[in-house]
């Protein structure tokens, strides 16, 4: 029988069990107003699918036990599946603190005796050996990635105590009543065989009793109104955060809408952020996964995602009521972007790292660019490098400065040397979209020319819009110039539109990205696709004919990197390596692919703008590749050719090796069985090639003008 169920202990029990469930819910609802005070956004649609999802990232801990953080995994499994089965227990013991009648115990009888005690102690040890598990990790191994602080012990501890108190409240319990079937809870049951050898029993063992049952009762208690105070609020916030996840890709911004009514642009106060992204802030677990995988971070920025993450709900904090008079609070609460900070902001390469690694789904990237609008449309604050691009791409629609070439330079260099491209007429099948670096940029212009030599030699249907074409407005809107941006956009899809393109195919995986998911939110609905799914589709259908073994290639050795805009962004993994494969060059992986990619350095517009510190992010990802042994660098993606260009000549063991960059597009192309003469691409070279020129001189902050 429990100790609450007659006078007095019926009254401590009402008093202490309702006080602390009362100061619980003020606690929460404090913090539930700010997400009433957040900008809306629509997170109720296809409700079947966000409670689908719950079941293997929630339950199934899908996100959170990863080879990768094996250690991690496991502990949090243990502790959190045995959070979720001693749910039970917990039940069953407030309703035995009403009344044992009311209790699971009475009304399942031998189901819950024999079905469900003995799992639930097979649970107590898990936790407690998962416990164990996480203190090794935060007092011995102390990983740089974890915010290591009191709050972790003391959940650590709350929930080591709740296993102990469960187990010796139950082994007196057995001891004083003997129950049916008591050797089912074996744990608490060898607890009362020792009580009876060492001869405990009595008034003294019923004290024993109760004191382990109030212990229990206040640490469970003390555990609940501690959790809106702590980093492990996520407990409380992690169903609704996986609930409410964003169901788009990955790499997609949402618009700004009604500019000429809406009063700020982006966010430069906390209140200013959407509903998510504050509950966002509440469920972080300071991992540090984030950071752990941000490219930024791993060279020496300042940008952490969690940390951007953990201010936001410190300023939060700053602002909930005072729980008393004496307790301190700011008269005027600090800024966001000084709390924040510039450079973080303008670190982010949106690759999306940390958002795929968050286990509790995150959203890093919309967050630090509703910041970035904030700091470029509001206040003008942003790097030099950042300025002049916008400035270009405003005069000159294209962010490349200092090019000598136009929108037509490569379709009339093609028609010199006898390959006629067409001009799109609404006719053709597929618009080839060539974007400002295919056209204005040398290097990627011999892209573009093995792309269309592929495309004719394949039959494909389709045409250019030559210098009606202008830029996919990617740069101005991760810039954070969402008004540059939309104008940009709005004038290619009246273009599209007017002459009934239907079908587009790119060659860039940011123009990719932004024509698929973002043209649509300005009414552009058009079917996109990647060259490389494309290629990989022509080859599929034997409309390429290959030459396995042609140009050399089947004795080079070739690592893939994986555009992030295409492969985490967009899924977009295997259409490539197929593509390589069909070269016959040997494919060597590096350590970091597929959706576990190492951004090149040039997302979020820093193809243009100068990272802040640091090692640069492009030699980064070139050591790695070098690290595999390859010859070549194959790539899908026109910033990550200048990025690795620039890399393989400043990357000691990459230029002594001398190794090479090529498209797919371009190693297919030196692969493919020709049916008519045509300008055909080069081999690759022996010899290690010439010294490229620096992406600082290729538009990184580059000097002069058109």
């Amino acid at each position: 029988m429990a100790p609450s169920t007659e006078f007095p202990g019926n009254v401590f029990y009402a008093i202490i069990f309702f006080g602390f469930i009362l100061f619980f819910i003020y606690s929460a609802g404090i913090r539930y107003r700010w997400f009433l005070r957040g900008q809306w956004v629509n997170r109720f649609g296809d409700p079947l699918r966000r409670a689908v999802g719950l079941i293997p990232s929630v339950l199934g801990n899908s996100r959170v036990a990863r080879p990768k953080y094996w250690y991690s995994g496991v502990l949090h499994s243990l502790i959190w599946w045995g959070f979720i089965v001693l749910q039970v227990r917990t039940l069953n013991f407030l309703l035995n603190g009403i009344h044992e009648d009311a209790s699971l115990e009475s009304l399942l009888g031998d189901v819950y005796t024999l079905g469900l005690r003995p799992v639930m102690d097979v649970f107590n040890i898990l936790v407690i050996v998962g416990v164990l598990m996480a203190a090794w990790q935060r007092f011995f191994w102390r990983p740089q990635r974890m915010t290591l602080n009191i709050d972790g012990w003391i959940i650590l501890g709350l929930i080591g105590w709740l296993m102990v108190t469960d187990v010796f409240t139950n082994s007196a319990e057995i001891a004083l009543d003997r129950p049916n079937h008591e050797w089912a809870s074996f744990l608490a049951f060898g607890l009362a065989e020792l009580w009876d050898v060492i001869g405990f029993s009595g008034q003294a063992l019923e004290l024993f009793h109760v004191a382990w049952w109030y212990s229990h009762l206040l640490d469970f208690l003390v555990f609940l109104v501690y959790l809106p105070y702590s980093k492990h609020s996520h407990v409380l916030t992690i169903v609704p955060n996986v609930f409410f996840r964003s169901l788009q890709p990955t790499g997609v911004l949402q618009p700004i809408k009604d500019f000429e009514t809406a009063e700020s642009f982006g966010v430069g106060k906390v209140e200013q952020f959407s509903w998510k992204q504050m509950l966002d802030s509440y469920t972080c677990t300071e991992c540090g996964r984030c950071t752990d995988a941000c490219p930024a971070s791993l060279t020496g920025k300042t940008l952490s995602p969690k940390q951007i993450i953990i201010d936001i709900r410190h300023l939060m904090e700053e602002q909930v009521p005072a729980l008393s008079p004496t307790t301190h609070r700011p008269e005027q609460p600090t800024p966001l972007i000084e709390e924040v900070g510039f450079d973080p902001i303008w670190d982010c390469v949106t690759c999306g790292a940390c958002v795929e690694e968050c286990p509790v789904f995150i959203e890093h990237v919309p967050t630090i660019m509703d910041m970035r609008r904030y700091l470029v449309m509001e206040e003008s604050k942003m790097p030099e490098t950042a300025q002049a691009v916008l400035t270009q791409l405003e005069q000159r629609g294209h962010p490349w400065r200092g090019t000598q070439l136009t929108r037509t330079s490569w379709i009339e260099e093609m028609a010199a040397d006898g390959v006629e491209i067409p001009m799109f007429d609404g006719s053709q099948e597929y618009l080839f979209w060539v974007g400002c670096s295919g056209a204005l940029q040398e290097r990627n212009v011999k892209v573009t020319k093995a792309t269309a030599r592929l495309l004719l030699e394949a039959g494909v249907s389709f045409g250019v819009l030559g210098n009606e074409e202008g830029c996919s407005g990617d740069p101005a809107r991760r810039l954070g110039n969402e008004y540059l941006y939309q104008m940009q956009a709005q004038g290619n899809i009246d273009v599209f539109k007017a002459k009934g393109v239907q079908k587009v195919l790119t060659m860039c995986p940011h123009c990719f990205n932004t024509m698929q998911h973002e043209y649509p939110q300005l009414d552009g609905r058009f079917e996109v696709l990647h060259h490389s799914v494309f290629l990989e589709q022509l080859i599929a259908e034997g409309k390429l004919p290959r030459q396995v073994g042609a140009n050399g290639l089947s004795e080079k050795s070739v690592t893939y990197h994986d555009p992030c805009y295409i492969a985490r962004h967009n899924d977009i993994i295997d259409e490539p390596r197929k593509v390589l494969a069909s070269t016959g060059a040997k494919s060597v992986e590096m350590r970091r692919c597929k959706k576990g990619t190492f951004c090149c350095g040039a997302g979020g517009s820093h193809m243009w703008v100068e990272e802040s510190g640091g090692q640069r992010i492009n030699h980064a990802r070139t050591e790695e590749a070098a690290e595999t042994g390859a010859d070549i660098v194959a790539v899908a993606c026109p910033f990550c050719m200048q990025m690795f260009e620039e890399g393989v000549g400043s990357v000691p063991q990459a230029a002594e090796k001398g190794m090479q960059v090529f498209d797919l597009a371009e190693l297919l192309d030196m692969s493919v069985a020709y049916s008519k003469p045509a300008a055909v691409a080069p081999a690759p070279a022996e010899e290690p090639p010439a010294e490229q020129p620096s992406a600082s001189d290729e538009g990184s902050g580059a000097e002069g003008g058109d």
